[in-house]
């Protein structure tokens, strides 16, 4: 079961927009649908429609989140196995890799590259096979608790 929109929908065309897969289809200011085929519950259509007009899976309103709030990844580097699972389970290829010193002959290590185009589904952090991804606040990020390395 995928995410649906309901009747409150506006057809601001938001979710439309920022859906990666294009999964989300309709006119301006008509109801809006998704095409269960497409989606990949990444909940980010919920998370910025201000019409409370997007449930998920379960039928629960997914509720509106301000972009500066969503959690990002932070990486621990000392846990990470340089497997790049995330950097393909990424559905908008934001995270990319990085080689410690420049050496391309050494382990790559991941590292979100493009905050702008990020939509905070998680899919890095649930893929990852040894936990070395936590989802975090800007807030918890600025209190310099993280090993994010920015481009």
């Amino acid at each position: 079961m995928t995410h649906h929109i309901n009747e409150n929908c506006s057809g601001c065309m938001l979710c439309q927009r920022v859906c990666p897969v294009n999964a989300i289809s309709g006119e301006k200011k008509q109801l809006h649908s998704i095409d269960a085929n497409l989606c990949i519950d990444c909940g980010v259509c919920g998370r910025v429609c201000a019409f409370n007009a997007v449930q998920d899976a379960a039928g629960k309103s997914v509720e509106k989140v301000k972009r500066s709030e969503w959690l990002k990844p932070i990486w621990d580097y000392d846990s990470c196995v340089a497997c790049n699972i995330c950097v393909m389970a990424c559905p908008t290829g934001v995270i990319a890799l990085q080689f410690p010193n420049g050496d391309r002959r050494r382990d790559s290590l991941p590292y979100l590259q493009n905050a702008k185009n990020f939509i905070g589904c998680s899919f890095c952090a649930d893929s990852c096979p040894t936990d070395a991804i936590m989802m975090q606040s800007v807030e918890w990020i600025a209190k310099g608790n993280n090993t994010l390395l920015e481009d």
